[in-house]
């Protein structure tokens, strides 16, 4: 668990902590970034410083040279070469020059007769410009030299040739060497191929090419960058690594030549040992000042968290249920103090309240309600609450006495009453028991006279749908004989009109034969055979016509006596019907009779069950009513002995 103690500590820590850590780096940086913008500054320039003297430097030699070009005697053809000698060597010991010399136009020098057409300075010169030289190897010693070169003019004014001087051949690296900002400070230049043309050694120069070394060697990338920027002609300050360890390097261009630029490189230790050193004071001083806080903090969370562990003991023990243990105390007026002392006011509170709540309750317990609190003064505040309920519940429970004393009285009374009537109960019950006997008996002679009436009506009922059914195949069948008779109705009919047909023949046959006798007339002797023949013929239809009318009287006969029997066939079928719905109707009375039969049947069981219910409850209720009385007895007794308590107690007073 993770005291107060802790959290106080943890808390006071962390914000000193934080703090000083805020204040301790917030420090540094800029302690840092204020020296390293310091160096830059220095670095950077001295860095154009530099430059800026080389620069002067050989702008002064550049001048000497093109003042020289303009002496006429050194391109006048009829100056003697001893002449233009003593110039030239006047021109060096006063400027401090190594050498000088004069090349004709065609580049041969007039003093040691030697080419110089292919020297680039030579060109620059004739182009009518003064140019210095990089570094090279001179054709006079054979040492590397720089030329100052320029232009020779004649009377004209035309280039005649150039005229160049060689300066110390240290002068630059005189220059690099006397740049100092610092303990193993070094300065050198580059030109525009990033080749070293001083350096404070002379082994480096025109071979040494810090970038194309970097190919090979990865630690020299750093610089190898700057180097770049370098021939880009910019001013600049960054870190580099080398052998020694890091250094900064300020880089600047020189004005006035070929892309030539010098740089200052200086050890990182030169400028930041001693703010290291500060970084690592600081260091020291926010560790003193995190564990001086860790000291204070333990302290001051001790004095806090101390009295309130022994509170939290004490109150500990108080839930525990110890009310006689000493309160821790404390001296002071701050909040550690004022919680002792509340801790310590609560304690011999509660014990006060405790111990008169255990006195009242155990008068109470003793039967003794008059009774009152001894310290009404503890009960302050919430707990007033205490003491008005333990003062309602001691009028609450001498009230509810006195009304039991009341109702045990009322008890003992009621009781007698009770078993008086109980007795009586018990009495009529018994004569109710031996009547419900007798009726329940009648009630099962009329239950199996009403099953017997219900047997006979279910019977009656089958021998009606016995005879609704043969009726109905009655019915049945005289449908199907009216059926046939319409059948033959429709053959008479169909015979009545062939007769008619046969009647109409004879009619035309008798007509034909009138007709025939009466051509064989006309034909005379010739047609009485023929005549004969119509004689037959005619009596033949007549004959045929007398036989058919006949037919026909015996079949309208025939149909008037179907059509009677049609009728006859049709009343007996209504009969039949309406006979075979009063059968349905004596069917459904009897279905009616035989369920009320049953009802009736089934009503009397139930009315047999309830009386036999009723004689058991009447039982029931003799044996209870005896019961009854008994526990009356017990409870008049009981309520004597109630009031006999009650008067042990000592009520209080409303």
């Amino acid at each position: 668990m993770k005291t107060i103690r802790k959290k106080i500590t943890v808390c006071l820590m962390a914000t000193v902590l934080v703090a000083l850590v805020a204040v301790g780096t917030t420090s540094i940086t800029l302690n840092y970034s204020s020296t390293l913008m310091t160096v830059e500054q220095l670095m950077t320039q001295t860095a154009n410083l530099a430059g800026e003297r080389v620069e002067q430097e050989l702008l002064a030699y550049r001048n000497v040279a093109m003042d020289t070009g303009r002496v006429t005697q050194l391109s006048d053809p009829e100056v003697p070469v001893e002449e233009k000698k003593a110039i030239i060597d006047e021109r060096v010991s006063l400027h401090g020059f190594q050498r000088g010399n004069v090349i004709g136009a065609d580049g041969i020098s007039i003093f040691d007769g030697k080419d110089y057409s292919d020297r680039e300075y030579v060109h620059k010169a004739m182009e009518g410009t003064a140019y210095v030289s990089e570094p090279l190897i001179s054709k006079v010693t054979g040492e590397l030299s720089i030329m100052v070169a320029a232009p020779l003019y004649s009377d004209s004014g035309e280039i005649a040739g150039v005229v160049y001087f060689v300066p110390p051949e240290t002068f630059l690296n005189d220059i690099v060497s006397s740049i100092q900002v610092g303990q193993n400070c070094r300065a050198y230049m580059i030109n525009k191929n990033g080749d070293t043309i001083a350096d404070i050694t002379l082994d480096t120069i025109t071979k040494q090419n810090v970038e194309r070394e970097a190919a090979s060697d990865p630690s020299l990338k750093s610089r190898a960058a700057l180097h770049e920027a370098m021939r880009r002609g910019e001013n600049g300050f960054g870190r580099i690594e080398a052998a020694d360890g890091p250094r900064f390097l300020a880089y600047a261009p020189v004005g006035g030549t070929d892309g030539w630029s010098v740089a200052v490189a200086s050890p990182e230790s030169n400028y930041l040992s001693d703010t290291y050193f500060g970084m690592l004071i600081n260091v020291l001083v926010i560790v003193i000042s995190i564990l001086a806080s860790i000291v204070v903090a333990l302290k001051l969370s001790s004095n806090i968290s101390k009295p309130m562990r022994a509170c939290a003991r004490r109150m500990k023990l108080l839930v525990e249920g110890d009310l006689e243990s000493p309160a821790p105390e404390a001296a002071g007026r701050d909040e550690t103090a004022e919680l002792t002392r509340s801790t310590g006011e609560m304690v011999q509170g509660l014990n006060i309240i405790i111990h008169d709540i255990d006195y009242l309750l155990n008068q109470m317990a003793n039967q003794n309600f008059d009774i009152v609190s001894s310290h009404r003064e503890a009960y302050v505040g919430d707990f007033q609450s205490i003491l008005s309920s333990m003062r309602n519940l001691k009028l609450e429970l001498s009230s509810t006495i006195r009304q039991i004393d009341a109702s045990a009285g009322q008890v003992s009374s009621a009781s007698g009453q009770v078993s008086n009537g109980a007795q009586a109960l018990s009495q009529g019950t018994m004569e109710q028991a031996s009547s419900v006997q007798e009726l329940a008996a009648t009630i099962t002679e009329i239950s199996e006279s009403a099953k017997r009436t219900s047997a006979a009506a279910e019977e009656a009922g089958e021998f009606v749908n016995q005879a609704g059914a043969q009726l109905g195949v009655s019915v049945s069948y005289v449908e199907e004989l009216n059926t046939a008779m319409g059948k033959i109705s429709d053959s008479s009919q169909e015979i009545s009109k062939i007769i008619e047909t046969i009647e109409n023949i004879a009619f035309q046959t008798n007509i034909l034969a009138l007709n025939a006798a009466v051509e064989a007339a006309r034909a005379g002797t010739a047609g009485k055979g023929f005549a004969v023949v119509a004689d037959e013929v005619r009596n033949l239809a007549n004959k045929s016509d007398q036989a058919a009318k006949a037919t026909k009287s015996l079949i309208e006969t025939s149909i008037a006596a179907v059509e009677e029997g049609s009728q006859a066939v049709g009343k007996v079928t209504g009969s039949l019907e309406q006979t075979s719905v009063y059968a349905g109707h004596v069917t459904e009375q009897m279905d009616v009779v035989v369920e009320a039969v049953e009802k009736q049947t089934d009503s009397i069981t139930q009315v047999t069950e309830g009386v036999e219910q009723i004689s058991s409850v009447v039982q029931t209720n003799s044996a209870t009513a005896e019961e009854s009385a008994a526990a009356s007895q017990e409870l008049s007794a009981e309520a004597n002995s109630l009031k006999q308590l009650v008067e042990h107690f000592t009520l209080a007073s409303e």
